[in-house]
């Protein structure tokens, strides 16, 4: 027993390393090259960190370093560099990392979306930063790929349904849809309809937006979508929110209610309905 016990040691000892290094390895950053794409496989997804400095935000006022942050990205399973494409950039909720929904990815391939979700964006995280690392995606996507700028939208689920509606008001120029699974505000505060009392004790903060100085050009500009359903415990802030503030204000925006739906990330035939109304000529 005791020379097995010896030998059983040694080679653990030989084996141990090279297994931390295999590990290392697949933990390592792939996207090594500067002035590159990341190199993904259309139809694979990712999670990478960019070598280039990452794009500068417009306002300015959160500055994030390349070397710190993360990205899963994932590209339609026909891309080629000769089409153009447009980008669904998604906010986590409760989750700090996020991969593409399963279910997502073959009404992300019929529409020639690109799906990028920036890491670390979860509820834990700052607003101004949610919002940050949102729009350095869609930017970081269009440094590096053939995109539509009429085509670039903000998704979310729960807490990042929320912070996609507010990042469509601050940044209009960018985002031309929104996806909010279960998550919704308005730029002002709406009336009180379905909302219970027991509700509202529970939380009587939901529907406003701090900044909404750009609010008439969100208005023209973006196509907002509320996706929820009678399981979802935001339900009825959600259908206050659409029928007392964007609807009878004149916004492009579509309520779709889920007979089935509880509090979860939209299904692939609402994500359909929802990027054909995004995407509906006028």
């Amino acid at each position: 027993m005791t020379i097995l016990l010896r030998l059983l040691l040694v080679t653990c000892a030989l084996i141990s390393p090279a297994l931390l290094r295999a590990g290392k390895q697949d933990e390592a950053n792939p996207w090594v090259k500067p002035g590159t794409p990341p190199p993904l496989l259309p139809g694979k997804g990712l999670t990478v960190s960019c070598p280039d400095p990452l794009p500068p935000l417009p306002d300015n006022t959160v500055k994030l370093e390349s070397a710190k942050e993360t990205f899963h990205i994932r590209l339609p399973a026909d891309f080629t560099p000769q089409a153009t494409y447009g980008v669904v950039v998604f906010i986590s909720g409760p989750q700090a990392k996020m991969g593409c929904p399963a279910t997502w990815i073959p009404v992300l391939d019929e529409h020639k979306l690109i799906y990028v979700a920036p890491q670390n964006a979860g509820n834990k995280e700052s607003l101004g930063l949610r919002d940050a690392r949102a729009l350095t995606s869609a930017l970081l996507i269009k440094k590096y790929y053939p995109i539509d700028p009429k085509r670039i939208y903000v998704a979310g689920y729960s807490g990042g349904a929320r912070v996609a509606g507010m990042s469509a008001f601050k940044h209009p120029e960018t985002w031309r849809g929104t996806i909010q699974s279960c998550g919704a505000d308005f730029y002002k505060p709406v009336p009180r309809v379905a909302v219970t009392d027991e509700e509202f004790k529970k939380s009587s903060d939901y529907g406003g937006i701090p900044d909404a100085k750009r609010a008439l050009e969100a208005k023209k500009s973006v196509r907002f979508v509320f996706i929820t359903g009678p399981g979802d415990f935001r339900n009825h802030y959600i259908k206050d929110i659409y029928a007392g503030g964007y609807k009878p204000e004149g916004f492009n925006a579509l309520l779709i209610d889920v007979p089935d739906m509880r509090h979860n990330i939209c299904n692939a035939e609402s994500l359909s309905k929802a990027l054909e109304y995004i995407e509906r000529k006028k």
